[in-house]
Parts: structure tokens; C-alpha cells; sequence
């Protein structure tokens, strides 16, 4: 029998190579390991979807960094059954901001905790695939806190035909964002949208992200005796079909010179209103009673609606987040808004929305056509303003700010569903007339998945390319090293 010599085999090629391979794969491996305990912990993770389902947007990064309380996120759900899409999101604020901690609680388990959170006025309480989010990370009496519930946190489309409703945005994200600014904030700004002149209700979508970034919204007609505007409120006035009373204009005028903060959407009527024209005038605006139309087809929503305009937007703060997202803002039967003279030296007037050059305004608004006429004014026209009227102290806290826009129809469900910027254009305004430059929209994400379109030929071609080409370059490189190999 041929003895072994376990010293000669080292120096044996097969040994040698088979050695090299073992230790190259035990690298490797080592390698992999020490790249998951990495990633494992230090949270990598990369999100791929294509409207950023799981990642923050840079306006909830914004609001996180001001945030300097204790905020604790609960999520209600049976043990093991929570929302992987709820819970990846969430633990995107906890990474952001270390005053954020977030933990779960099964509600039948524990119902003593759920129960606790329904002595703050809320009608319908925490259920399974609640969240709540609370300031403080203990719960007291008195804790300020605030519940979004598992319907809350999807927004659905309606099909009109059929009726039914399927899910089509995220809101998760812009929901918990608004309740930690919530939470967080020390009071609430008080929005009174004016009654008394058949005004246009508040939309529910806007009353509740009003909500949602701690406004309160309260109805107010001014014709009472009693009636008046608080300090540091804001004044809504949303398509009023009647003038205001004397009475109600010097209360208005009043709260204006005092620092005070308004919205004034304003829809073409036949009706005279020469004292709400009067408050306008005092701030170097007027506004020319028409319906505009736009000529340029790249400005308009559907050349069916000629009247329903995209406008072109100003360089402002409060459109630079609409401008960065690249989304379009759709105004109907809007009125021109024109310079009025004298105008104060204190008042700064800053074009927001205007029209293309090609546009025409109708100066009799009940012809039959809407093509132009001779007499109808000529664009482009200016269809909302950003006006300040500073006091020259330095104390911005104390300048009267004013937005006006020609139309009140873009603030509508309607038209707040089809033009995606509308809603961010009216939160935008609103928290820029009382000084929140950081507080701008969070906006929903698009859960719409896109997919992949593909011809017969093209199924065909990626079908050979798996089942043929590939298995044949594997198998022909194969049998090249198997050659090699034999003829060494």
C-alpha cells in the first residue's frame, strides 16, 4: 500500500487550488455577514418605489428638525398583525429625530391604554389600526394628543360611474406630520370664515387639514353686536354673493390696521360691493368684474374648459414648494385683480398667479360664445396677490397681510381633486399670512403602481432571451472550462 504523506499533499495542485476556493468562499461569506450586521444596525435601507412611498419628504424633515418636545407614536394593532406599510413610515420619525419614540399595543390585550386616549372630546376613540400621537411620553391627564384612524391614513377615489371607491393615496406621512405639529404646538391659530353674505362653504378637505396643522376653524357672521375678530386670527372670506355692511367693514378695517391676516377668494357677481372693493382699494387692489379665458392650450386644463387655467406662478415662498414638485394649480372663472392708485409707500403687492398673453377676459360675461369679442380686455392678467402692508417697526409679527384671489371655485372638491397643487396653494397662503415659513403641505402619496407595458414581439424576444440565450452562454462557457481543464 502507497503511504500517504500528509506533508506532501499540501504542495499537490488540486489541494492547493481546491484550499484557494475555500478560503476565497469563506472570505466572502465572512464579508456578507459583517455587511448585514452593519446594515442591521445602522438602518440601511433604500426605497425603490417610484413615489417614495417610505421615505419622508423634505417638508416633514423641515417640521421634525423644529420639533424640540417629547413626541411618543403609538400604534394600535394585534400583536403581530401590524401595517408593514404604517410601521416602515413610522420608523422613519423615530430615525429623524430623537424626541420621537414609537411602540405598539394590541388594544384587546391592553385596553386600558386605548381607553385612555377618548377623554380629550374625541367621538370615535382608538380601534385596531388606530395611531396616536401624544406629546409627552407619558400619558396624564390633560396630555395633549391626537388619534388618526386606520381610514384616516388612506385616500380613496370615487368612480362615478359605478360608485365605488378604491384606495389611491397614502396619507400616513401627511397625517402624522400634522399631528406632531399638533401636539407640538403651544396654541391654535384661529381661521373664522366669515357668514352673513351666502358665502361658499369651507371645502371638508381643507377643514380638515386646517385641523391637522392646529387651526381652529370657527364660523363668524360680524353683523352681530357682539361679533369681532380675535388678535392673531385670520379672516376667510370664500365667494360672498352680498356687500358688507358698514358696520362689518370698519370691523374688518379695524382688525386689518391692527396687524391683522385675511384670505378674500372672490367670484364674478352682479351684485355691487363697494365696501368690500373699499378694503381691497385701501391695500393698492381692485378687482375688474370678469370671466377670464385662456388662448394658450399649454395653460388650460382641457381645451374644453378654456376657462379653467393654469396659471404660471410667481418666484414666492409660498409657491416654491408647489414649483419644486412640479405639480399644476387649476383656477375656474377667474377674475382679473388690477393695481388700484394711490397706493401706500408701506404696502408691498407680490403677483402669486398670472395668465399667458394669450388669455382675454369677457367683458359681458353672458355672451354665448367665449371666443373674444371686440371690448373684451386683453391678457395676461394677474389672478392672485400676496400683499404686506408693513408698519416699518421691524416686527413682522405686526404687518397686516392680505391674499386675494380672483375665484373661490379652486378651493371646491371638484377642482381641489383634479388640480393636485390647489390644496398646498391655500395651506401654503394660510401659513405664510401668520409667519409658519416651515409649516408648508405634506402632500399624499400616489399609491397608483406603474406598470410595465410590453408588446407580443417584446415578450417574445425576453422570453428567448431567459429560456435560450441564457441556459446557451452558460452552458457553452461550461464546456470551455471543462476543455481546459482536461487538456492540462
Amino acid at each position: 500500500m502507497k503511504k500517504i504523506s500528509i506533508k506532501e499533499s499540501f504542495k499537490d495542485k488540486k489541494f492547493r487550488y481546491g484550499g484557494y476556493a475555500t478560503l476565497i468562499t469563506a472570505v466572502v461569506i465572512a464579508i456578507i455577514i459583517v455587511i448585514n450586521l452593519l446594515a442591521a444596525q445602522l438602518n440601511w435601507k433604500l426605497d425603490l418605489t417610484p413615489n417614495q412611498l417610505y421615505s419622508l419628504s423634505d417638508q416633514s424633515k423641515t417640521i421634525l428638525g423644529t420639533v424640540k418636545d417629547d413626541v411618543k407614536i403609538i400604534g394600535f394593532y394585534e400583536s403581530g398583525k401590524e401595517s408593514q406599510q404604517v410601521k416602515t413610515i413610522l420608523s422613519k420619525y423615530q430615525a429623524a429625530n430623537s424626541h420621537i419614540k414609537v411602540s405598539y399595543v394590541d388594544p384587546d390585550k391592553y385596553p386600558q391604554v386605548a381607553q385612555q386616549y377618548t377623554s380629550s372630546g374625541s367621538s370615535t376613540g382608538v380601534s385596531i389600526g388606530s395611531v396616536v400621537v401624544q406629546k409627552g411620553m407619558d400619558y396624564k391627564a390633560g396630555t395633549k394628543f391626537k388619534i388618526i384612524s386606520e381610514n384616516d391614513m388612506v385616500g380613496g377615489t370615487t368612480d362615478a360611474t359605478t360608485g365605488e371607491t378604491t384606495a389611491s393615496q397614502l396619507l400616513v406621512e401627511q397625517k402624522v406630520t400634522g399631528a406632531i405639529t399638533y401636539v407640538t404646538s403651544e396654541k391654535s391659530t384661529i381661521i373664522y370664515t366669515l357668514q352673513g353674505h351666502n358665502e361658499t362653504a369651507l371645502d371638508t378637505t381643507l377643514a380638515s387639514q386646517l385641523d391637522n396643522e392646529n387651526y381652529t376653524v370657527q364660523n363668524l357672521n360680524l353683523a352681530s353686536a357682539d361679533a369681532k375678530l380675535e388678535a392673531g386670527s385670520v379672516l376667510l372670506v370664500i365667494g360672498p354673493k352680498s356687500d358688507f355692511t358698514p358696520g362689518e367693514t370698519d370691523k374688518v378695517k379695524t382688525f386689518m390696521s391692527n396687524g391683522g391676516r385675511a384670505v378674500f377668494l372672490l367670484d364674478y357677481s352682479e351684485t355691487a360691493t363697494p365696501n368690500i372693493k373699499g378694503i381691497l382699494n385701501s391695500y393698492g387692489v381692485d378687482i375688474k368684474p370678469t370671466i377670464i379665458i385662456e388662448g394658450d392650450t399649454s395653460h388650460i386644463a382641457s381645451t374644453q374648459y378654456p376657462n379653467i387655467i393654469i396659471p404660471t406662478l410667481g418666484d414666492h415662498e409660498i409657491l416654491k414648494p408647489i414649483t419644486s414638485a412640479n405639480t399644476a394649480i387649476l383656477i375656474p372663472n377667474a377674475q382679473s385683480i388690477v393695481p388700484f392708485t394711490p397706493k401706500k409707500n408701506t404696502t408691498k403687492i407680490e403677483n402669486l398667479l398670472t395668465t399667458s398673453d394669450s388669455s382675454w377676459g369677457k367683458k359681458n360675461v353672458k355672451s354665448t360664445t367665449i371666443s373674444k369679442e371686440t371690448g373684451d380686455y386683453t391678457g395676461p392678467f394677474i389672478i392672485a396677490d400676496a400683499i404686506t402692508d408693513s408698519l416699518g417697526t421691524g416686527d413682522t409679527s405686526k404687518d397686516s397681510k392680505l391674499i386675494v384671489v380672483g375665484s373661490s371655485t379652486f378651493t371646491n372638491s371638484q377642482i381641489l381633486s383634479a388640480g393636485q397643487g390647489n390644496k398646498d396653494f391655500f395651506m401654503n397662503s394660510v401659513n405664510w399670512l401668520v409667519d409658519k415659513k416651515d409649516n408648508i403641505t405634506v402632500r399624499a402619496k400616489d399609491l397608483k403602481s406603474e406598470t410595465l407595458n410590453m408588446t407580443a414581439s417584446q415578450e417574445l424576444a425576453v422570453a428567448a432571451i431567459v429560456v435560450v440565450v441564457i441556459p446557451v452562454i452558460i452552458l457553452f462557457s461550461g464546456v470551455l472550462v471543462w476543455l481546459r481543464r482536461r487538456h492540462r
